[in-house]
């Protein structure tokens, strides 16, 4: 087998395709009872025709009247209005939630706005309809020249769930930042966003909101710069980051929030996003908690590298200067970026083992306004604005096993697995090889015996990539801020593997990327499509726990904070001392930490 080992590698994958397409809208709001109860005795062997006719007339009414009601999404459902700080808005009121979709929090970055720091928007007169999700930001998907285009510059609003709109409830607030390698996906991805459920039994306000991707949001080129008030280009997306969260400060009150109360949490780029929101001045005050899932632990490209790499994108533009690149087409922008030769746009290797000198490239950039230097310079050095706010780092113990660059890794043998590990980590010479083989044994044990190779393969690369960089970001994280910092691993098993889809395009059987935020909201049935009690179990740990903090502004006392110890998190909570710290120990002694994953 070892000599058809390239012939597995996946072809048409996606670096960050993570989750489904966008559906039915109201998907999450749907009556799915269905009338099933028998008519009674009485009617079904009258004493007359007339009254034959009569039950049989009532029967029909009752299942026309319950054929609308399903049909209208939901028979309890009424509409609610809500007045912000540019206007009335109208959402929906269905059981004990309400939810206002696709609120305008910035106008639309079009035309002249295009590449420019997002601006208020126009506020309104009549009542405006928030019971519909608006579009999706630009995109391709998958993320490959012949992917499709998707979405629209006109997508930025922000979304609200609540079970109060009552300005003196003072719910915590919990902003969730989608995730999508900053290229791709939207704050109402049917589960990987906020819904009624987690809304309902949540005890929070859950608000999710789009911002501007991959060139439309994080273009930065020295040409961007002339008429800028801020002497920079690119991070375009982090300001509209900021801009919700301004508008959150503004508004949530009057959807049951408490302004003095917000956590913001993201998964993946989501989590690289609330580091940049952690680290940036524009940010400072406007959020309270934190929680990075899966982000990046590298962020040190400087705006004069990026801005020289993107040269590339500006020469397949055929433009010469920002007047010419506003005018082009959506289509047109997207069709010039180099999906697979330009590795800061597309990042095949995120999940596979480093190469010495192969680095991943970013697409967020130091840029000396949003970012002001890399967020690790900005701790160590105590640099003014960041946020010293309680902050908790998560990740999976087998991120990597989401889309792994083989198709056939499940069918390795022992030898194959040598192979591999031994073609890339040879690459940097000593002894790295043989001590990484003895720490990951395919003899360990793993809950699929079939899969073993499989387990130790993706943790590996997982512990290379995420799992030990993160590890360094929260003893930064630890060293700098004032307030607690806690660090989790989830070792949950699922019981069954992933359903492939557009964006799980590997059957995942282990603690996969992703797998904390679907146990958050409550979608695991999504990814695997039957749950079981023990996956259910696991939802309600990892629910329970964020939700405590994002009340309380610290874990309950069986958490303990980071260096001390790292919790795991499964059907239940445990917490360990030094956890993978001989394998750590290994990478951070051969410099592995630059080759960290940048999504």
């Amino acid at each position: 087998m070892a000599k058809d080992k390239q012939m597995g590698r996946q072809s048409e994958r996606g670096s960050s395709a993570e989750y489904k397409h966008l559906v039915d809208a109201d998907e999450e709001e749907e009556d799915e009872t269905i009338w099933t109860k028998e008519v009674e005795r009485p009617c079904s062997l009258p004493a007359n025709k007339s009254l034959a006719i009569a039950c049989f007339m009532v029967v029909v009414l009752c299942f026309l009247v319950a054929g609308l009601a399903y049909l209208s999404g939901n028979s309890a459902c009424t509409l609610a209005d809500v007045v912000t700080s540019c206007g009335k808005v109208r959402g929906r009121h269905c059981g004990k939630v309400y939810s206002f979709k696709g609120i305008p929090y910035a106008s639309p970055p079009t035309g002249n706005l295009r590449w420019m720091p997002p601006k208020k928007p126009t506020c309104w007169n009549d009542t405006l309809d928030a019971t519909e999700f608006k579009s999706m930001c630009a995109q391709v998907r998958p993320l490959r020249k012949a992917g499709k285009v998707m979405g629209s510059e006109d997508c930025l609003y922000v979304n609200v769930w609540t079970t109060s709109v009552d300005h003196d409830a003072k719910l915590p607030v919990m902003v969730w930042i989608h995730g999508g390698y900053l290229h791709m996906l939207s704050g109402s991805e049917p589960g990987y966003s906020p819904n009624s459920d987690l809304a309902e039994h949540g005890s929070a306000v859950h608000v999710s909101f789009n911002y501007r991707l991959n060139a439309f949001g994080f273009m930065a080129l020295h040409l961007l710069r002339e008429g800028s008030s801020t002497n920079t280009s690119g991070n375009y997306g982090f300001m509209d980051q900021v801009a919700a969260l301004n508008w959150v400060k503004n508004n949530i009150e009057r959807f049951g929030g408490d302004p003095d109360k917000v956590t913001i949490y993201g998964q993946s780029s989501g989590g690289t996003s609330v580091w940049a929101m952690m680290v940036s001045p524009l940010a400072n005050g406007l959020f309270h908690r934190a929680i990075d899932i899966s982000g990046s632990a590298v962020f040190t490209a400087s705006m004069d590298d990026a801005e020289k790499d993107n040269l590339v994108f500006l020469k397949q533009t055929g433009c010469s200067d920002a007047q010419c690149l506003r005018k082009l087409s959506v289509d047109k922008i997207l069709q010039s970026i180099s999906w697979q030769g330009y590795p800061d746009w597309a990042a095949d290797d995120l999940c596979e083992l480093p190469q010495k000198g192969k680095l991943i490239g970013p697409v967020a950039v130091v840029d000396g306004y949003v970012v002001p230097a890399s967020p690790l310079e900005i701790w160590k050095n105590k640099m003014k604005g960041y946020s010293d706010v309680p902050f908790v780092i998560g990740t999976t113990l087998q991120e990597t096993d989401f889309a792994p660059p083989y198709a056939n890794l499940s069918q390795w043998s022992e030898e194959d697995y040598q192979w591999f590990v031994k073609a890339h980590l040879d690459t940097f010479g000593g002894s790295l090889t043989k001590d990484a083989l003895a720490l990951y044994p395919t003899s360990e044990y793993c809950a699929q015996p079939k899969r073993c190779i499989e387990k130790a393969f993706t943790t590996m690369v997982s512990d290379v990539r995420v799992t030990c960089p993160k590890n360094e970001v929260a003893e930064q994280a630890a060293a700098a801020l004032s307030s607690p910092v806690y660090r989790y691993v989830v070792t949950y098993i699922p019981s069954a593997p992933t359903m492939p889809n557009d964006f799980f395009p590997y059957p995942s059987w282990f603690a996969f990327h992703v797998l904390d935020t679907l146990g958050f909201f409550g979608t695991l049935d999504w990814a695997l499509g039957v749950t079981t009690e023990n996956d259910r179990a696991f939802q309600r740990l990892v629910r329970k726990y964020f939700l405590y903090f994002a009340k309380e502004g610290k874990m309950p006392d069986n958490w303990p904070e980071y260096p001390n110890k790292t919790a795991l998190l499964s059907t239940t909570l445990s917490v360990e001392s030094d956890y993978r710290s001989n394998q750590c120990s290994l990478w951070h002694r051969n410099g592995m930490f630059q080759y960290a994953w940048v999504n």
